[in-house]
């Protein structure tokens, strides 16, 4: 064998050896940058009847519904005019649809608007819940309901506080 064909075989040699440790190292790199910048939250949440919910929002409005002894189904994939929508909620009894309007960005507000078109063609009731209304939910969710069905008034139930569950007094 010529020295060429040595130098040529031990280039390449290394060369292989070379692209594994890069190889190896990228992934080390790419796992810990996965790692360190997971979400440290809770992306579900189980409201009070079962239901498995994606947001806080989702939470206090399934929560309200069940409080005031609404029957409702979540999310579901109903067909208008030959196109699909997930909707949130949907009221059996009323046939009522409820959509809580509860992120922002270019794809999410296109989709928003689709929705609330295809809603308006298949002439479906629809409650829209926008995320500021979140400040007063209980108002104004029942306000919204109120369109639709004929709410029982609930009883003022004593408040407790959510840490060490103490009873609040008036003003709480």
């Amino acid at each position: 064998m010529s020295k060429t064909t040595i130098a040529f075989i031990f280039g390449g040699i290394v060369f292989v050896v070379c692209s594994i440790i890069i190889y190896w190292a990228i992934k080390k790199i790419t796992k810990f940058y996965q790692k360190k910048y997971r979400p440290k939250i809770a992306t579900s949440f189980k409201c009070f009847d079962g239901h498995i919910v994606r947001s806080k929002g989702e939470l206090v409005i399934d929560n309200h519904l069940h409080r005031l002894g609404i029957d409702h189904e979540y999310e579901n994939t109903i067909k208008v005019r030959g196109n699909s929508i997930k909707y949130d909620w949907y009221l059996p009894k009323s046939k009522t649809y409820i959509e809580y309007w509860g992120f922002h960005g270019k794809d999410y507000m296109k989709r928003k608007e689709e929705k609330l078109v295809l809603y308006r063609k298949g002439k479906l009731n629809l409650i829209s819940i926008e995320d500021i209304m979140l400040k007063d939910i209980y108002s104004n969710l029942e306000k919204e309901l109120n369109k639709f069905i004929k709410l029982k008034k609930i009883s003022q139930e004593k408040k407790h506080c959510p840490n060490c569950g103490t009873e609040l007094d008036h003003r709480f």
